[in-house]
Formats: C-alpha cells, sequence, structure tokens
C-alpha cells in the first residue's frame, strides 16, 4: 500500500491513490503537485476605474506592498483611456487602489468573494484620499482594514 503512495502517473502530476486511502489522507497528498499562479493583479494587468476623476482604464506597472496585489492593495498604473473633461489624461502615471477583483478571494471567517471585473479607484500620489468625488457600484469590506475608508464611505455598497 505505501508503494500505491509514493507512485506518480505519467499524465498527472498527482500519485495514484485508491479512492479508500483518499478519503483518510489530507487533502494535500492527493491534490496536483504543479504550483498554481495566483490569478490576482498582476503587472500589465487592465482595470476599469470606478470613481469620477475621468480615467476609464488603467494598467498596473507597479505594486506598492506585495506582488501579485489583492483587494485592498495600492497599485501604480498608467492610464490607457480617459474622458477628455476628467482630471486625469491618457499616459499619465497613477495611484490606485485595488477595490474589486475577478479571482477568489478566501477572507480569514471562510467566506469568499469574486467580482465580475477588476477595478480600481485612482488616489493622490501619497495615497492620502481618492482624486475622485463618487465611486460607482459596491468595493469590497477590506478596504476597511487598509487606509482608504474614504473610498469606503463614497462606495454605493460594500460587500
Amino acid at each position: 500500500m505505501l508503494a500505491a503512495l509514493t507512485r506518480t502517473s505519467r499524465l498527472a502530476s498527482r500519485p495514484l491513490l485508491p479512492s479508500a486511502v483518499a478519503s483518510v489522507l489530507p487533502a494535500s497528498v492527493g491534490a496536483p503537485l504543479v504550483q498554481s499562479r495566483s490569478m490576482s493583479i498582476h503587472k500589465l494587468t487592465r482595470m476599469s476605474v470606478i470613481d469620477n476623476s475621468g480615467a476609464r482604464e488603467l494598467m498596473v506597472i507597479d505594486h506598492f506592498v506585495r506582488a501579485p496585489a489583492g483587494l485592498g492593495d495600492a497599485v501604480r498604473a498608467v492610464v490607457k483611456s480617459a474622458r477628455p473633461d476628467g482630471r486625469v489624461s491618457r499616459k499619465e502615471i497613477v495611484a490606485a487602489v485595488v477595490v474589486r477583483q475577478r479571482s477568489r478571494h478566501t477572507r480569514r471567517d471562510g467566506s469568499t468573494v469574486r467580482f465580475q471585473e477588476n477595478a480600481a479607484v485612482l488616489m493622490k500620489r501619497d495615497l492620502s484620499g481618492p482624486l475622485g468625488t463618487r465611486v460607482t457600484g459596491p468595493v469590497a469590506r477590506e478596504l476597511r482594514a487598509g487606509k482608504f475608508m474614504k473610498v469606503v464611505m463614497m462606495a454605493s455598497g460594500v460587500v
């Protein structure tokens, strides 16, 4: 039986386990050995802007704290498209905070949250406050834990 635990298949990168043994062992033993890449906000990720600063779309070029960025993390981005009457223009480098992400985010209580799009709110360069005065749509509750309470107060809903 020990030999069955150590053998691996050529096609699959997980051990060959009998069904009776697989139900007793922890989930990590039968899991694939290939590391999965975190599908959060990486460099070159395009995000929509949900405030009224004038920008429509951003592209992430750097992370402030950790890479990849998740909900409530600050990123440095370049404006890819903007409205002509907005506060920011195309090709401008701005700071932003991630308020929605498509990948599943697991909270400490075990619940998960997943949005339909990657979205951000533009911030001042020192991250002291948002550039816009209105935020459309819901934002994640993880912004409360960070320094972005002003964004939470402006949002129409918190998920």
